[in-house]
């Protein structure tokens, strides 16, 4: 397999994790807070990392990745019922 594919294969795995552990939190709550927390925070570190990983290759541009977060939140803001604070990164609402 070469690096590239074995870097989505990856990528794949990860958000599978992010997803399940996702669900989990829904389906049963934080309870224990800590530890609901502990394994949600250690699969965005794992898919973080893959992104990371992706950019440092060349896949994709770190860049382009931060523009379209961007353009998500300002879709977000339009599209959904989450806060406007949680949505602006500098403040400005």
């Amino acid at each position: 397999m070469k690096t590239e594919e074995e870097l989505l294969v990856i990528l794949m795995e990860e958000c599978g994790e992010v997803i399940q552990q996702a669900s989990k939190i829904m389906r049963f709550g934080k309870a224990p807070p800590s530890e609901s927390e502990k394994d949600l925070a250690k699969e965005l570190g794992d898919l973080l990392c893959m992104i990371m990983l992706l950019e440092e290759y060349g896949t994709v541009s770190k860049n382009a990745v931060t523009e379209n977060c961007l353009a998500k939140r300002e879709k977000l803001k339009k599209w959904s019922n989450l806060p406007l604070e949680l949505l602006d990164p500098d403040g400005s609402v």
